[in-house]
């Protein structure tokens, strides 16, 4: 479990960081383009899905994450994004409620991670 933990981190910080591009960033700052959020939430779950097709080598568990992570990557991307747009306190950088929200948004998606990595061996048993 933890090595296959360590690498959806690098996949996410990859997919959050490297691979955003400009179109997804902006889109993400204010939760109303859902074109370019839903592929950022893509390259997300492409990248998860291909490590759990690598260490676990089963295309069913690896479309069952790729579900789980488009899904809920695209849902809190753009609920933080529509929070910003709402509240203007939410997207001043030198401000702690940024930091917080920023903070939170990346707390959610490690927890979904960290809940992937923790049932994998159930899927793994199942499929």
């Amino acid at each position: 479990m933890l090595v296959m933990l360590v690498f959806m981190l690098i996949c996410h910080y990859l997919a959050d960081f490297v691979l955003t591009t400009d179109k997804m960033i902006e889109a993400k700052s204010d939760g109303r383009q859902l074109g370019p959020i839903m592929l950022h939430a893509s390259v997300h779950a492409v990248l998860m899905s291909c490590v759990v097709l690598l260490m676990l080598n089963g295309w069913e568990c690896a479309l069952s994450v790729f579900a789980i992570e488009v899904v809920t990557h695209f849902l809190i991307d753009t609920a933080k994004g529509r929070l910003t747009a709402h509240y203007p306190l939410l997207s001043d950088m030198h401000g702690k409620p940024y930091w917080m929200l920023f903070g939170f948004d990346q707390l959610l998606h490690l927890m979904v991670i960290v809940v992937i990595c923790s049932v994998y061996p159930l899927f793994e048993k199942n499929f």
